[in-house]
């Protein structure tokens, strides 16, 4: 009882410590928490009371300059805790008296503020159509220097959505303004543009390009000049060497930039460099060291405080590597890591390179429960041996009941899907779009024209290819998979998996039901032909939609045809 007591006024006495100190610098000048926002701003957890406290000083007086700045510092801060939506709503208030003001500096910074809160909740449009209101005030002021920013800033993240084109066109435009710049960060920003082209090159698997670049952006930088430039120009050329299959040359030159990696402090960068080193001692097939390092990046990553994208590739080739050791215990534990942490990507919506339809979870899954199954069966003992006959009587008796009751469970299975039958060949209605409360702000134009854009995709039958997935629509669509994603999700009820498996399986409802040769194919052909890959995944797709296995389905077809057959 003292427990419970104790928490909750433990709990009012900090938030008491909290508000009290807020309260406690508010009696401070304006010019005096600036002062102290300017020192700690590199740590967001500690200016954030600084930058609190700003913000109520400068709303008690009527300075709309200050309460615009203040807002905004107050946007940068919250952005940097993860507070997104709150980082937005201060962005927009700074934004929204700067144009009364008409700061044009203050918007410059507002339009580049908000791009970056979009940026890391994903929305990429936005991004972009922040990022260019930013650029046209900047070349509105005619400062170069800002306007070299944003165009690189641009480049970015059109080479994170996949417009490698776009991505190219803005560093190279940006390499040509670059000789009208004239200050001491010259250097520097024909690195990064070298940079941005380099890993662009490399993401097309242009290979000769990247190196092109890579090279140009080393001669503008330096360990000791932009380190951090230059270490990210290091590891495209790592890279390049574990693409063209240069692997014990790409890990010498790891090995002999250790020192230099470890002195930037940047676990992300370490982390990266361990994980080329493990894939190219893959590539050797030096399965130990490969080991080794996927360990050394378990042992760095701490997930409360980093998030470390190709994390799922570790896990995922630490189960296989153990596998193929026979070392289940590892093998198991690590797939479990592997799923647990997709999952939370999921939850989380990280964006990420490499999600989990690259790689064969099935068939690892199944590996791993295949030998989890032989050495439980191994430990077996003698024993059983005098319970077999018994166990094999039972099981007779309790599958010939299963097989009445399923038989009976199939038959009433198969006429309420002749009833849906008739219902999917009836003459269709126009089905009513319900709308559903979202987070996301979707183009009324943008969402009737993908909706239309689906419509022909359904009538063409496009869903049935075996490539069929989010990022091929996408494609077709001429959109973008975040955004198809949300319009299916709430136009259609349904997430995208969702929807493309209702009408493959409707669509082999209908076709098994009127075309008797179809019937005739194996389960792996019939299942190719209305768009899966795999028979298991098309068998198990159409149980959980149906409650029946393809392969009953069609005897029950059969049977009522030839039933239909003796009674004419």
């Amino acid at each position: 009882m003292k427990s419970s007591f104790f928490i909750p006024v433990l709990l009012f006495f900090s938030l008491n410590c909290v508000f009290g100190q807020t309260d406690s610098l508010t009696t401070k000048s304006f010019e005096e928490l600036e002062k102290l926002y300017l020192a700690t701003y590199k740590t967001p957890k500690e200016a954030k009371k600084y930058v609190d406290a700003l913000c109520i000083v400068a709303k008690k007086g009527t300075d709309k300059q200050r309460i615009a700045k203040a807002f905004y510092r107050k946007g940068v801060i919250y952005l940097n805790l993860g507070n997104l939506e709150e980082a937005l709503t201060f962005t927009k208030t700074s934004e929204k008296i700067a144009q009364q003001l008409k700061d044009k500096t203050l918007l410059f910074q507002n339009h580049i503020l908000k791009g970056n809160v979009y940026l890391a909740k994903g929305n990429y449009t936005k991004t972009i159509a922040s990022y260019l209101k930013a650029k046209s005030l900047a070349e509105e002021r005619q400062n170069l220097k800002d306007i070299l920013a944003m165009s690189y800033n641009i480049g970015l993240v059109k080479k994170q959505v996949g417009d490698y084109t776009g991505a190219l066109i803005e560093f190279k435009q940006n390499l040509q303004k670059i000789e009208l710049l004239n200050n001491a960060n010259k250097d520097r920003t024909e690195a990064i543009n070298y940079l941005g082209l380099s890993d662009t090159y490399l993401r097309m698997k242009k290979l000769d390009s990247a190196y092109i670049f890579m090279k140009q952006g080393f001669q503008k930088t330096s360990p000791e000049k932009y380190p951090s430039v230059h270490i990210n120009l290091l590891l495209i050329e790592v890279i390049i060497g574990y693409q063209k299959k240069q692997y014990q040359q790409s890990i010498d030159r790891i090995v002999s930039l250790d020192t230099i990696i470890k002195k930037t402090g940047e676990t992300g960068k370490i982390m990266t460099f361990y994980l080329y080193k493990a894939k190219n001692y893959q590539g050797l097939k030096s399965n130990d060291s490969a080991i080794f390092q996927y360990e050394k990046i378990k042992n760095l990553i701490q997930p409360e405080e980093l998030s470390f994208p190709e994390l799922d590739k570790v896990y995922f080739q630490l189960a296989t590597l153990y596998l193929q050791k026979k070392d289940i215990k590892n093998a198991t534990h690590n797939f479990k890591l592997f799923e647990e942490f997709t999952q939370q990507k999921d939850s989380t919506d990280i964006v990420v390179h490499h999600t989990i339809k690259d790689y064969d979870i099935t068939k690892l899954k199944e590996k791993l429960q295949t030998v989890n199954d032989e050495n439980t069966q191994q430990k077996k003992t003698v024993n059983y041996l005098y319970v077999i006959s018994g166990i094999l009587i039972a099981c007779a008796i309790f599958f010939w009941l299963l097989y009445k009751q399923n038989k009976k469970q199939h038959k009433k299975r198969f006429n309420a899907l002749m009833i849906r039958m008739n219902e999917l060949e009836s003459p269709k209605n126009k089905s009513k779009i319900t709308t559903h409360k979202t987070d996301l702000a979707i183009n009324d134009e943008g969402v009737e024209q993908i909706l239309k854009d689906l419509a022909k995709f359904e009538a063409k039958q496009q869903f049935l290819h075996v490539d069929c997935t989010l990022a091929y629509t996408a494609k077709k669509l001429k959109t973008n998979t975040a955004y198809l994603s949300h319009v299916i999700n709430t136009y259609k009820g349904k997430k995208f998996t969702a929807y493309l498996n209702e009408l493959r399986i409707n669509t082999a409802l209908v076709t098994l039901k009127n075309d008797k040769k179809i019937r005739l194919y194996s389960i792996k052909a019939i299942a190719n032909e209305f768009g899966y890959a795999r028979r298991e995944t098309f068998s198990k797709v159409f149980k959980s939609a149906t409650g029946m296995d393809p392969t009953s389905y069609i005897k029950e077809l059969q049977l009522q045809d030839k039933n239909d057959g003796d009674n004419s």
